[in-house]
């Protein structure tokens, strides 16, 4: 089977998980709408760049309009059909890509499948922005959203299309392996958060909540990980219980969970959660608000949710986890995490929608490409 996998400027986070879940599965080329070309432009089409691989990756520069945009997609896809042989499928990942979704696999006449990272569907959703989603899938072969919790919502809202759940993958090879833990009572409790440092995001409530945990557990210190405008704003609200690192890469900040011995998630509505996933998969527990995907990845053993991200309800979740440490085991809940989410997991689940779906598709109607 061949998969075209397309993204667009929005996400999805880590489309290169994606792609090596898919390559596992399917000949699989991804396609990415981008704002400018970063990777060498192709010799033969204009506004496209290639990145050999694997999986084979073209960049589209989007274009004025959206024909001009699908019009650089179907060419490069058609020469790449020229190379490999025609595609059976096309998995579009929203949001970015709604646009093109249907008239890419019209011209290409494959039917195509969406999975839904939207996190925006938690909070207050316009009825323009309903329609248009309920046009792409209603046209969709199957509509993926990639929590369960996403999936319950589209339903909620009353969204068609064949709903399926698809978790977001987690490429192991990525991850370093659980450090060995031996605690004593007196050992230092250290916190990670990471993310953008913007302000309504909820640092200010993580703060807060910390610097009154800190208060009563004195062993409890906090490393914020990331950059952003509110960093200074942040950093005066702190003690010096708090320090601050720049985000060097995903690889450091996978470092720094794995040898964490919590991880506080700093917002109050969250979607997928990688970071969480992410602090898990390395066998660190997490503190978080109930909301997204969370609930579902922290599950029974993956660390303590609290109904609101306030201080309120924070500070107690902060202290009680640091008093939960001796009797938790990292290794089983990495193991846990990494089977459910891990490669092959993923591979398997889009290898039996694919066949489904390659088997049942609908074809959109073809439209001009420009």
């Amino acid at each position: 089977m061949r998969v075209v996998m397309l993204t667009g400027p929005d996400g999805p986070p880590r489309p290169a998980d994606w792609g090596a879940a898919a390559s596992r599965c399917a000949d699989t080329v991804r396609v990415a709408v981008v704002p400018a070309l970063t990777s060498a432009r192709h010799e033969e089409l204009r506004g496209v760049g290639l990145d050999p691989g694997p999986p084979r990756r073209y960049e589209v520069a989007a274009a004025r309009g959206v024909p001009g945009t699908v019009a650089r997609i179907v060419a490069a896809l058609r020469h790449e059909g020229a190379l490999g042989g025609p595609f059976d499928l096309l998995h579009v990942h929203r949001p970015g890509t709604d646009r093109y979704a249907p008239r890419v696999a019209g011209e290409l006449g494959v039917p195509f499948i969406v999975s839904d990272h939207d996190p925006r569907w938690y909070g207050h959703v316009g009825g323009r922005e309903l329609r248009r989603a309920a046009r792409l899938f209603a046209a969709a072969a199957a509509v993926l959203p990639v929590s369960d919790s996403l999936l319950l919502r589209l339903g909620d809202l009353g969204l068609p299309g064949h709903h399926r759940l698809l978790p977001v993958p987690l490429d192991e090879d990525a991850l370093p392996a659980v450090p060995a833990r031996a605690r004593i009572t007196q050992d230092a409790v250290r916190v990670v958060a990471a993310g953008p440092l913007l302000a309504g995001c909820g640092w200010e409530e993580l703060a807060d909540a910390f610097a009154a945990a800190h208060a009563a557990d004195p062993r409890l210190r906090l490393r914020v990980i990331g950059d952003g405008p509110h960093a200074g704003v942040l950093r005066a609200r702190c003690s010096s219980a708090v320090d601050f690192a720049p985000d060097a890469g995903r690889a450091a900040t996978l470092h720094a969970l794995a040898h964490a011995d919590l991880c506080a998630h700093p917002h109050p509505a969250a979607g997928f959660g990688e970071t969480a996933l992410d602090a898990l998969a390395c066998g660190t527990q997490v503190v978080a608000a109930t909301t997204g995907a969370l609930p579902e990845l922290i599950a029974h053993d993956g660390g303590f949710l609290v109904p609101h991200h306030t201080p309120t309800d924070l500070t107690p979740a902060l202290l009680e986890a640091a008093a939960h440490l001796p009797h938790h085991h990292p290794p089983s809940l990495a193991h846990r995490i990494r089977h459910t989410y891990g490669l092959p997991a993923s591979a398997a689940r889009l290898a039996a929608i694919y066949a489904e779906v390659s088997g049942r598709g609908q074809v959109p109607g073809r439209r001009s490409a420009g």
